[in-house]
């Protein structure tokens, strides 16, 4: 995984701001990276990094897909029936 140099400096460019990983860490996030993670939690990471899904709770979810006004929860597999 690449981490960019900004974030690591909390260093602001025209591309990278680096406030919300600031206010999430706070001056840990290099310390953050070291952490062990369990198995089963990287399993968790691969799965939604692959499906491109969001992580979070339910609640989570749901503000998002109002926010963004598009549908986040897993949908049913197949074709979707176009009602006229």
């Amino acid at each position: 995984m690449i981490i960019p140099k900004y974030h690591l400096d909390g260093k602001n460019d025209i591309l990278v701001k680096t406030d919300a990983v600031s206010s999430i860490f706070g001056d840990s996030f290099r310390k953050s990276l070291t952490l062990d993670i369990e198995e089963c939690e990287m399993e968790t990471f691969r799965k939604h990094e692959r499906t491109g899904r969001p992580l979070g709770d339910v609640n989570f979810i749901e503000k998002m897909e109002v926010l963004l006004d598009i549908k986040l929860k897993t949908q049913k597999p197949g074709p979707k029936k176009i009602i006229k």
